[in-house]
């Protein structure tokens, strides 16, 4: 490349007379790239024309002020077949967006949750409308979903899977014996931390599967559903009484509200469970019935939420650990058809907002529990831990009771192994640096 001439020189070599094309040519893209900077006399910059002419624009510099290193390297060099295709070329690619963004189709679900108006002050309540109006926002409008806050959980299930919805939000350990083995998707007694779950969630028995293991669980039961992890509740506490807790014996004939596989584990330390009464007692009723005394003892999830459902002011007793749900996820359950249905970059949004979700949800339950457990303190509740021998025994049932749904029910045995496998590797990973942090 030749050496280019200083602007200040007065030695310069003379330079070769163009043709009058050149002038023409130099001339149009010369008065196109002052055109594009700014016709500004005050000011001063360098520029290259396609004859290798150099162009200069001013930008208000003063020539005797040395200027810094990097405004002293050689001028950029743009010819016009370079510049005119570059300038074309950015402007399709802009166009191009724009349209890409405008022309997205225009795509409205229903989404079911299963957390009622009368429980919008629990922190898990949020998750549905998160992911309606992150989802909006994502796609510009175009992907919409009406969200409608009522509903059984059974039924989400069932109406999703058959497409008169979309999607729906539950939890799914609120289903029947037959959705049975989903609950290791959700919460198992004496399972996974919140970090080992997440883990178990996304975990793949081969890497090269487009769905996750308790993806691919779904269908093997007739369901045409795919589920998304959004929403965590993290580790949650042990319930209220209104009697101590000291032994085995103290959980006898006992009536308590709780779900899932918690409440197989306490039916067979004879605690009555809403199986025994008959009906499902709604979360914003727990208070009443233990006012009405049809319950003695009831779960939910932690100090914030509970407190927003006013069972501090029913109950003495405090306890922890929750081991009937130590990680328990709750998770959007969307139709396999309206899925494949749906374009691919919504299904990435989706997907991203899902987990999105998912994590501040259970951020969120850290930070608020944490803050309302020292204001439970303050109120005079009781906290106290389960004694060491009812969580051996609670434990030693729990297995007993794992290990005879999973002879009962091949399926769930099946699944039973594979989470066994990996909560067994993934425990010895997470206590290796417990016992010095």
């Amino acid at each position: 490349m030749s050496q280019l001439p200083s602007s200040d020189s007065n030695n310069s070599p003379p330079k070769s007379e163009p043709s009058i094309q050149q002038n023409a040519e130099d001339s149009t893209v010369d008065s196109g790239m002052q055109a594009a900077i700014g016709n500004d006399n005050n000011q001063n910059q360098t520029h290259s024309s396609s004859s290798g002419n150099i162009v200069n624009v001013h930008l208000g510099l003063n020539p005797h002020i040395k200027a810094p290193i990097q405004d002293r390297l050689p001028p950029l060099r743009m010819s016009r077949r370079a510049f005119i295709p570059t300038a074309i070329g950015t402007s399709m690619g802009l166009t191009a967006g724009w349209f890409a963004s405008k022309n997205q189709p225009r795509i409205t679900w229903k989404m079911v949750s299963r957390l009622g108006e009368d429980t919008k002050n629990l922190i898990l309540w949020k998750a549905p409308g998160m992911i309606r109006d992150r989802i909006k926002v994502m796609t510009d409008g175009n992907f919409t979903i009406d969200l409608v806050s009522t509903g059984d959980t059974e039924e989400i299930l069932k109406d999703v899977s058959d497409g008169k919805i979309e999607c729906g939000y539950s939890g799914v350990y609120y289903n029947s014996e037959r959705f049975r083995v989903l609950f290791f998707g959700c919460a198992i007694p004496f399972g996974l931390n919140p970090q080992e779950q997440n883990a178990w969630l996304y975990y793949k028995d081969k890497p090269d599967d487009e769905l996750t293991f308790m993806q691919k669980i779904y269908p093997r039961l007739g369901l045409n559903v795919i589920p998304f992890p959004a929403g965590a509740t993290g580790a949650q506490m042990g319930g209220w009484f209104n009697k101590e807790i000291n032994s085995i014996e103290d959980f006898n004939a006992i009536t308590m509200r709780i779900p899932g596989l918690g409440g197989d584990v306490l039916q067979e330390l004879r605690v009555k469970t809403e199986k025994n009464l008959g009906f499902s007692i709604a979360i914003n009723q727990i208070a009443d019935k233990v006012r009405d005394e049809t319950l003695d003892a009831a779960e939910w999830i932690g100090p914030y939420d509970d407190f927003q459902l006013g069972l501090h002011n029913v109950f003495k007793y405090y306890y922890y650990p929750g081991w009937w749900e130590p990680g328990t996820t709750y998770d959007i359950q969307v139709n396999t058809d309206a899925w494949k249905d749906l374009p691919e970059k919504y299904q990435e949004i989706f997907k991203a907002v899902c987990l999105e979700t998912h994590i501040r949800i259970l951020a969120e339950y850290d930070q608020k529990n944490s803050e309302k457990l020292q204001e439970l303190k303050s109120l005079g509740i009781k906290l106290k831990p389960f004694k060491k021998e009812i969580l051996i025994r609670a434990k030693e049932e729990t297995d007993k009771l794992l290990k005879y749904y999973a002879e009962k029910d091949p399926l769930f045995g099946e699944v039973y192994k594979e989470w066994l496998t990996f909560k067994d590797g993934i425990k010895k990973w997470s206590n290796l640096n417990r016992e010095y942090l």
